[in-house]
């Protein structure tokens, strides 16, 4: 380099510290960050840029999470995939309300999948009405048939509704045969549930088998 460039360079060196120098120091520092910023948007692109993905994903998460309920709620066809006449959906309805009446819903399907159960199965009648009043030796398979409650209930919106939605295929039986209350059963026939049926499950008191 000749003395020439040497001179400008030095000329311009001294031109920026005389500059800086004038400037005040807050000034200068916002003008720095001003220059770096782009900098640290472009280092800092990544979070952006997840943070923005995160915004838009939570309406279409939303959506999902409607749509997923909707199924879920569709699960069982919207027609009976059980056809039985009028007076059988009474008569099951009346079953199912006089041995679950305090219970909930799940209670009630249940009581209502075990009499389909039976129904379907070749070791039972082969109708609803044979099933709820069948008798074995002489002993009802259903005990309020024998004790008057069948008779004396009054079904409501949510046996028939159970029936209904049993009929239709909502299932929660695992394929039971059997059920009963023990805290209200005879000790004997407790004994014989569980000395020659296979216990599946227990729900709201009642233990289902089969």
């Amino acid at each position: 380099m000749n003395m020439k460039y040497k001179l400008y360079a030095k000329l311009a060196l001294a031109g920026g510290f005389l500059i800086a120098s004038a400037v005040p120091s807050n000034t200068f520092a916002n003008t720095m960050e001003q220059e770096f910023y782009p900098l640290a948007a472009v280092n800092s692109y990544e979070t952006i840029l997840d943070e923005q993905l995160l915004k838009e994903a939570r309406p279409l998460q939303k959506s999902l999470n409607m749509i997923d309920v909707t199924a879920k709620s569709e699960a069982f066809p919207a027609r009976r995939i059980y056809q039985i006449s009028d007076q059988e959906f009474r008569i099951l309805s009346r079953i199912v309300e006089a041995e679950a009446t305090d219970k909930d819903m799940k209670s009630k399907i249940l009581v209502a999948n075990v009499v389909i159960n039976r129904w379907k199965s070749k070791e039972f009648p082969d109708s609803i009405a044979g099933v709820v009043f069948q008798r074995d030796h002489g002993a009802v398979q259903f005990s309020p048939t024998a004790d008057g409650r069948y008779d004396s209930v009054n079904v409501t919106e949510s046996s028939r509704e159970s029936v209904d939605r049993a009929l239709k295929g909502e299932d929660y039986s695992q394929g039971a045969l059997y059920f009963v209350e023990r805290s209200l059963a005879d000790p004997e026939n407790v004994s014989w549930f569980d000395r020659s049926l296979t216990r599946l499950f227990e729900y709201e008191g009642h233990a289902f088998y089969k």
